[in-house]
């Protein structure tokens, strides 16, 4: 089959859209797939999928919407030779012209959302003329689309716009090589040992960009409870993120006299975010807003157990016993739960071990390459979306 993913750009700093079309895409071509993206051309480091042809088409000018004359003329000349189109958020031009493009061509195509219909449709205030443009063009692409692409149930459970439609679940992944070659536990413990003091030092982890959406601000408060009971747990902040919140974070370290129980160690990549995974004990986000982050199938992949608000919309969590899920954005509770965890090793370890089993039945790229050759080949061939694919009957 020839299959084509549209998205806005593949920029390293776009964050989980762009990794994900590259797992994707990268999976689907190792199964004998002729495989290609179209995105705009944008100033930042491009990720470079292996074995697909990435072509980059110029913006005409810098706005919301990413408008580009030259992507739009190639998906209207080309998008009759592919099989499936496999689309990637809306809001912006590419998603249109795409969408368009592929009805005009009778085409099947599939629309990924990835978390951005979550809130709902946008209906007043500073939303206006996004309210505007959901109505005339961006609800059309989600109506005609032959199928939703929801990473989990969560998603599609907190998302209005997507009651009823063609959902299918297929999540993200990481390779399936990474599980079976985790680094041996205790070299990046024995790297900061001055840090630490003492090498069985607790440590709990937050991996990924840090922003507002992170909640970090909202937990640190409630950290002073944690020490209460554990008083050498160490905080370990990896990533990188705006000055300005970085500066309150900062803030609130001082406030609550959390310096010399936190860590930040910058981003962490390749190896070195592995060594780091494999040492800590637990991985946490507070998040107000994560859609199924792959920094939590990289922490489950390395064992850790995991404490995640609900907002980061990933059940399977807590259906699998592999961490656990905080209602409200309840920090208190957060702050204990934490704290139960590192305080009992035999759940600990046995949380670890189910959130490992979960990744490698559920959320490798061999996984998710699979099923999308499944969903594009129903597609292609006009027959019916395997069943194992679709939400369960109690989530339509």
């Amino acid at each position: 089959m020839k299959i084509l993913h549209v998205l806005t750009d593949m920029l390293t700093d776009s964050g989980s859209p762009a990794l994900s079309v590259c797992g994707m895409a990268e999976a689907v071509a190792a199964r004998e797939h002729e495989v290609s993206i179209v995105c705009l051309k944008r100033e930042g480091t491009a990720i470079q999928p292996q074995g697909v042809l990435v072509r980059g088409f110029a913006a005409d000018r810098q706005s919301a919407r990413m408008a580009s004359a030259d992507l739009r003329a190639y998906l209207q000349q080309n998008v009759r030779h592919f099989d499936v189109v496999h689309i990637h958020g809306l809001w912006q031009s590419p998603a249109h012209y795409a969408a368009t493009a592929a009805r005009q061509s009778k085409i099947p195509y599939i629309l990924a959302p990835h978390g951005q219909l979550e809130s709902g449709v946008p209906k007043n205030g500073g939303r206006l003329k996004q309210s505007i443009n959901w109505l005339l063009r961006d609800s059309a692409i989600l109506h005609h689309a032959a199928a939703i692409q929801c990473l989990n149930i969560s998603e599609m459970k907190h998302s209005p716009a997507l009651q009823g439609q063609k959902n299918t679940i297929i999540g993200n992944g990481i390779p399936a090589s990474v599980c079976e070659n985790l680094p041996a536990r205790g070299s990046w413990r024995h790297e900061i040992q001055s840090t630490l003091g003492q090498p069985d030092r607790p440590l709990a982890l937050f991996l990924g960009r840090i922003d507002p959406k992170s909640g970090l601000e909202r937990l640190l408060p409630h950290w002073p409870a944690i020490l209460k009971t554990h008083p050498d747990v160490l905080l370990v902040i990896a990533g990188t993120g705006d000055k300005p919140y970085i500066d309150t974070l900062n803030n609130l370290i001082d406030k609550h006299h959390l310096t010399g129980h936190i860590v930040w160690t910058g981003e962490l990549t390749g190896l070195a975010k592995w060594r780091t995974l494999v040492d800590s004990d637990v991985f946490i986000l507070p998040a107000h807003q994560a859609n199924t982050s792959p920094a939590i199938i990289e922490a489950m992949a390395a064992g850790l157990p995991v404490v995640l608000t609900r907002e980061c919309h990933f059940d399977e969590v807590e259906e699998h016993h592999a961490g656990v899920i905080i209602e409200h954005g309840d920090m208190s509770a957060f702050a204990t739960s934490v704290s139960e965890l590192l305080g009992n090793h035999e759940i600990l370890s046995s949380m670890g071990q189910n959130a490992q089993n979960l990744v490698q039945t559920h959320f490798t790229w061999e996984v998710t390459g699979e099923k999308l050759e499944r969903l594009y080949e129903s597609l292609a061939l006009h027959t019916d979306i395997p069943l194992d694919l679709l939400p369960p009957r109690d989530n339509p």
